[in-house]
């Protein structure tokens, strides 16, 4: 997610935690930790209403830009098809094997004194050097490997989606997240008129698309149509302006 207004992610956080009104909202990064004055256009949005959008827009994208789906699908195979990560996981694991051994084998030459003490130390730090960067290179690669497993999952969704031709009626995570490069909040930043709550979806062949999400605010009354409301209640202010208040200080003289 992506503000139009200053460049900057925004983030996902809960309002009403614990409440009946409790909901899930997206805001801009600049403006939640620096102030609203330092980009003063952005507003917070419901996640609901972002799902929604991204429904509206793959039905555009299905029902004018067929052979847009189909580069996408393409683009991300082969991009899958190139990664491999696991064979490379397979490799690192294999020296991380043959690097313990020679470590092994080296305190046993230590031990068996058959090598000076200063030629065991300098070995040793070599070899407890390069495990360091191949343990750090596994945990990377084990992160990639699962991150490509799941990939291949949301392809495989999202493959059987567009060979069924289904449009989504509800949000679908698998499939957002296979074909959405990034969602821009907001438009028109430099104008008289800003958007805020327009959406632009950037799909990953580059293509984008935008949706005004449905985001209205709730209109009030004008003062002229729901008449002067007094700061307390009727029995409070005993209506001292009208009649009955005149009653009542009349009343309290002769007192």
């Amino acid at each position: 997610m992506e503000c139009a207004f200053c460049g900057s992610n925004l983030s996902r956080r809960n309002w009403h935690s614990g409440t009946p009104h409790e909901k899930v909202i997206w805001q801009c990064v600049t403006a939640t930790k620096k102030g609203k004055k330092y980009c003063s256009h952005s507003k917070a949005l419901e996640e609901k209403l972002i799902e929604g959008a991204f429904v509206e827009s793959y039905k555009l994208v299905c029902r004018n830009n067929s052979d847009v789906l189909d580069e996408l699908m393409k683009r991300m195979e082969s991009v899958f098809s190139d990664q491999n990560n696991q064979k490379r996981l397979n490799k690192i694991i294999s020296d991380i094997q043959a690097t313990e051994q020679k470590r092994c084998k080296l305190i046993d030459l230590c031990l068996d004194e058959k090598i000076d003490r200063a030629t065991y130390e300098q070995k040793y730090a070599e070899l407890d050097t390069s495990l360091t960067k191949f343990l750090e290179e596994r945990e990377q690669l084990e992160q990639s490997a699962q991150e490509e497993i799941d990939l291949g999952k949301r392809l495989e969704h999202f493959r059987k989606v567009l060979h069924t031709n289904e449009v989504l009626t509800a949000f679908d995570r698998n499939v957002f997240e296979s074909i959405v490069d990034k969602v821009i909040i907001g438009e028109n930043p430099n104008q008289e008129s800003p958007e805020p709550y327009k959406l632009t979806f950037v799909y990953k062949t580059g293509f984008h698309n935008s949706i005004q999400s449905k985001m209205h605010k709730q209109k009030k009354p004008l003062r002229s149509e729901r008449g002067k409301v007094p700061s307390y209640s009727e029995n409070n202010t005993r209506r001292i302006g009208g009649f009955v208040g005149e009653e009542w200080y009349r009343g309290l003289r002769m007192q």
